[in-house]
């Protein structure tokens, strides 16, 4: 199985970076990824205010970028997870939480909290330990023309820290340049929805495959797809509209891909799809739409 190592991090999406690796549709392949501190935090003898301030110009790293052959733009490609393993302990930055609002509390650092992982596992304390989910924070293709600091989302993916991208899930990406230009970054051992108060970043190995999937029409965000819901991603501020844009996308989705009648598509939306809270911590924040698949076979 080819495999490309956690050296060739970066801190960019960019349509001009060499590939570090090339595969073909269907083909298994192991990316390995650093946490989001770059391996500069992981016990508490690690903090420093030196070094802080490196990472906050250095946050997420993301492994990349994967030239996807047979990919031309107009396409998506659909990542396939077949395993995110943690491979190193969990860490957050602790806060003094002094401010009123969680927003302020990443403004107050004063710490490192590294927390072993064992027996699928993150252990807090002798008493206290929670099951790990393991997600894949920052997942993206190349923009078209611009280069994004790694940090950021948009219509190519990127910083959604959605907690339903891991094992089992294909997340499918639109495709802006050929070989598509895949990053991988930011996992988490496990996250609540939202992101609002930081959660344990790993460096992982992800197991996964690509399938290009040819379109007549290009797709707008990031979709998710499982085997009991189907999940359109959307990046925007206030978070209102990002929440607007992916349920725009599902209907789109219904009504091109599953053959439901627009108006029935909305109607049905407005009974069973729910809006979540991928995260708000970032520049934009990321909304997604889920739909249960069971009423999708009951629209056939």
């Amino acid at each position: 199985m080819k495999s490309v190592s956690k050296d060739k991090a970066v801190y960019i999406y960019s349509k001009d970076l060499e590939p570090v690796l090339r595969v073909q549709p269907g083909e298994m392949f192991e990316v390995e990824t650093e946490d989001s501190f770059t391996a500069k935090f992981r016990k508490p003898e690690d903090w420093n205010m030196e070094t802080f301030d490196w990472v906050e110009n250095n946050s997420n790293p993301v492994t990349g970028p994967v030239y996807v052959e047979g990919a031309e733009p107009g396409d998506a490609i659909a990542v396939k997870i077949h395993d995110v393993e943690c491979t190193s302990v969990g860490c957050v930055i602790t806060s003094r939480l002094s401010y009123p609002s969680p927003l302020d509390w990443f403004a107050e650092p004063d710490g490192v909290w590294g927390m072993p992982i064992k027996d699928g596992h993150i252990i807090i304390d002798e008493k206290l330990r929670v099951p790990i989910r393991p997600l894949i924070g920052c997942i993206a293709t190349a923009p078209e023309r611009e280069v994004y600091l790694s940090i950021l989302e948009g219509h190519y993916g990127g910083n959604m820290d959605c907690i339903q991208i891991g094992k089992g899930a294909t997340v499918v990406l639109p495709v802006f340049v050929k070989g598509g230009l895949l990053y991988m970054g930011d996992c988490k051992a496990i996250q609540s929805d939202g992101e609002i108060i930081q959660p344990p970043e790993v460096a992982t190995k992800i197991t996964c495959s690509v399938e290009v999937r040819k379109r007549s029409k290009p797709l707008n965000w990031p979709r998710v797809e499982k085997p009991e819901a189907i999940m359109t991603l959307a990046s925007n501020k206030p978070f209102e509209l990002a929440a607007r844009e992916a349920f725009k996308e599902m209907l789109e989705w219904l009504e091109e891909e599953y053959g439901v009648e627009r108006k029935k598509a909305a109607v049905l939306m407005g009974m069973v799809a729910d809006a979540r809270v991928c995260q708000i911590s970032n520049t934009w924040c990321t909304a997604m739409c889920t739909m249960p698949t069971s009423y999708l076979k009951a629209t056939k």
